[in-house]
């Protein structure tokens, strides 16, 4: 039996008596430069024929795949999922697909990952940066839309999303310190590593005199050190003491155990951090804590990358601020 030849695009257009260029804006979401008729001839068209659009030879007409690269730090942290979740209702509903790369916290992995969306058709770049924005440039040579999220970066000359980190660990900090809590441990991954981390610990000193920190690696998964250190930390103290996490993922990994074997109840230590979820929120004892919003801070950049591409850059701040909130 003969294979039937699929439809193609100009077989689509003489059924619909249109232009292939008329069918290629329908396809493309266009409708505003065609009368609703017109719109409804494309598509019975295109739903008698099963014309399937073949992405490739799109590709070459539009220039554009729309395809976007979003770079998260760690897929391990609830917040690159939030962040994904964020970028993707918005892109989706302008027609375009996110596709989402884990750095593993990695710089280097990061980089090789950013000569990977350079050499390939990406129309364009949301990253949560290890890389300094000089190390960006570097690595991206085509002339694409690139916005910064969650990780302020001096000097970029990309939109910046971010989180009130400094302000907001500051005023955690400040009230525990006003409810007695003179001893803070920082419990955090490589503080160096990443300016937020940076901004957040810095924010914790304005207000509190007396802070350790606890670093957590993140290419780890035997963190029993950590939790030896925490429980000397706690026990040698005779201050009340409060552990501040700088990510929730640590909150969560550690706290609890803690909590169990007696260490935090409230009184004497507790804790506080950075909270993504709700999931921190249901750690017994109850917590006050800084609460972030990755899926507004994912569907903010998301906004601005639409702005870029459709031509509506003008549109964009180069740095919008979604505050944490702390309670």
């Amino acid at each position: 039996m003969e294979k039937k030849a699929s439809a193609n695009i100009k077989d689509v257009a003489a059924l619909a008596n249109v232009s292939t260029a008329t069918v290629s804006r329908y396809l493309n979401g266009n409708l505003t430069r065609m009368s609703a008729a017109t719109a409804a001839r494309v598509r019975a068209a295109i739903e008698k024929l099963n014309y399937v659009p073949n992405s490739a030879a799109r590709q070459m007409i539009t220039k554009s795949s729309y395809l976007i690269a979003l770079i998260v730090a760690n897929s391990d942290d609830y917040f690159s999922t939030e962040l994904f979740k964020g970028i993707s209702s918005i892109l989706e509903s302008s027609g375009y697909v996110a596709t989402m790369f884990d750095s593993d916290s990695d710089i280097h992995r990061e980089q090789s990952l950013l000569k990977t969306v350079d050499q390939h058709t990406f129309d364009a770049v949301i990253m949560q940066p290890f890389s300094s924005a000089t190390e960006i440039a570097e690595l991206v040579h085509r002339d694409m839309p690139i916005i910064l999220v969650d990780r302020e970066t001096p000097g970029s000359p990309w939109p910046q999303v971010v989180t009130n980190n400094f302000e907001a660990a500051r005023e955690a900090a400040a009230y525990f310190v006003g409810e007695g809590y003179t001893h803070v441990i920082v419990l955090t991954s490589e503080l160096d590593s990443v300016p937020v981390r940076r901004e957040r610990y810095r924010g914790i000193l304005a207000a509190a005199s007396h802070v350790d920190v606890v670093e957590v690696s993140e290419s780890s998964y035997n963190h029993k050190t950590v939790h030896q250190q925490l429980t000397a930390l706690l026990t040698a103290s005779t201050e009340r003491t409060v552990i501040f996490a700088l990510k929730e993922r640590w909150l969560l990994e550690f706290v609890p155990n803690l909590a169990l074997q007696g260490y935090l109840d409230n009184l004497h230590a507790t804790a506080t951090g950075f909270a993504d979820t709700s999931t921190a929120r249901l750690l017994e004892p109850p917590m006050k804590l800084i609460s972030q919003n990755p899926f507004l801070l994912g569907a903010s950049a998301a906004e601005m990358l639409v702005n870029a591409l459709t031509g509506h850059a003008e549109r964009n701040a180069l740095r919008v601020v979604i505050p944490a909130t702390f309670g």
